[in-house]
């Protein structure tokens, strides 16, 4: 389905009462985590977005509409969950086809979940992220549930209701690890904030869900953790720094799709489609760098050609070996002569900038860029 005809139900009515402060209105690297929900949805395109309010009813309206949401009143929200779904649910408009259900203290997930999500939407079906193995947080519910939601009276509230209609649900594995986060505590608030402040980087267990879902061989993985290590110690030894946290994580992920054909293009498709865009735009240039490239761009592409395998190698040798692999092909000598030229470029400016040899930065001091002693 589109987008434009799903909706998302948005849940900030509670009391809040486990965390000592409003969840809904506390901030996250300058935004209100309600702000955070609503974006989700309003970014992945989502037609009609509706926040269920109760408690601080006024505040939370404000904050709602400010996002560009339509607030709804629960004046039931004191009886728990359930009545604030059934609330929303109530408000969608009889044109939407599903629905997101998100409590506002789950505020993290990236708009690229959502739209990923969105593709299996069903009229008649339920479709749950799933991260490395658990269900998340929204769950995309068909409209043709709705009806029965607005009568479920049993116990266990809607978990209860989604675990009895459990032939109707499907799993999406998704690389978004804040489809699980939700702030109960304020250590798990105060990991929030440190994730909203680094959204745009996957985390660790992030990057082994990318991995994961698209299949990359142990024998790449080795190989990108090697490129990462040499690009990184290029980085610390440069007078004006990179940004290390996104060249590590471009590194790590460069080759993410190597058993494709165009391993490079396919890569930034996939991490684009996941949400890791910046990412996405340095891990792509390994294998043609544009002019003007990013600092982070420059030091991912000249470690790639410093690492076969696992082992750091100079510049000719790789040179060398990709001339015997590929040398009866015109075409494939001459783009071959032009990467390692631009690698040689790339090197020259880190030892400009660095004011020492790449030998010695990587600790490799016997050895030049041309590999002679």
């Amino acid at each position: 389905m589109k987008p434009s005809e799903l909706s998302a139900v948005i849940l900030a009515a509670g009391y809040s009462s486990r965390m000592g402060f409003f969840k809904p209105l506390a901030a996250l690297d300058g935004r209100a985590a309600l702000e955070w929900a609503v974006r989700s949805a309003a970014e992945a395109g989502i037609g009609d977005i509706v926040v269920v309010t109760g408690f601080r009813r006024e505040e939370t309206a404000i904050c709602a509409a400010r996002a560009g949401a339509r607030p709804v009143f629960n004046p039931r929200f004191s009886e728990g969950m359930l009545s604030s779904v059934q609330t929303g649910a109530a408000s969608l408009s009889s044109s939407s086809r599903a629905f997101f259900l998100l409590p506002a203290d789950i505020p993290t997930v990236r708009p690229a979940t959502v739209r990923l999500l969105a593709r299996y939407a069903s009229f008649r079906g339920i479709t749950y992220p799933l991260f490395r193995g658990e269900r998340g947080h929204p769950p995309l519910i068909g409209a043709s549930f709705i009806p029965h939601i607005l009568n479920y009276s049993g116990e266990g509230g809607l978990k209860r209701f989604l675990e009895m209609r459990e032939k109707s649900a499907v799993d999406l594995a998704v690389a978004d690890e804040g489809v699980l986060l939700d702030m109960d505590e304020p250590e798990d608030f105060e990991r929030m904030c440190r994730r909203a402040e680094s959204i745009h980087i996957p985390s660790p267990a992030e990057r082994q869900a990318l991995f994961s879902i698209a299949g990359t061989p142990e024998e790449v993985l080795a190989h990108s953790v090697k490129v990462a290590s040499v690009a990184l110690r290029l980085a610390r030894a440069l007078r004006r720094g990179a940004d290390r946290e996104l060249l590590e994580s471009a590194c790590l992920l460069h080759d993410i799709c190597r058993a494709l054909p165009e391993h490079d293009a396919a890569g930034k498709v996939f991490l684009d489609v996941c949400g890791f865009s910046a990412v996405a735009a340095i891990a792509s240039c390994h294998m043609n760098i544009p002019p003007r490239a990013a600092p982070e761009a420059k030091l991912l592409y000249l470690a790639d050609k410093l690492v076969r395998g696992t082992s750091l190698v100079p510049l000719a040798e790789r040179k060398r070996h990709a001339l015997e692999k590929f040398g009866n092909d015109p075409n494939a000598r001459s783009n071959i002569a032009k990467r390692f030229a631009r690698a040689r470029r790339i090197a020259r400016w880190v030892e400009k900038e660095a004011g020492e040899s790449i030998g010695s930065i990587l600790g490799e001091g016997n050895h030049t860029l041309d590999g002679s002693h």
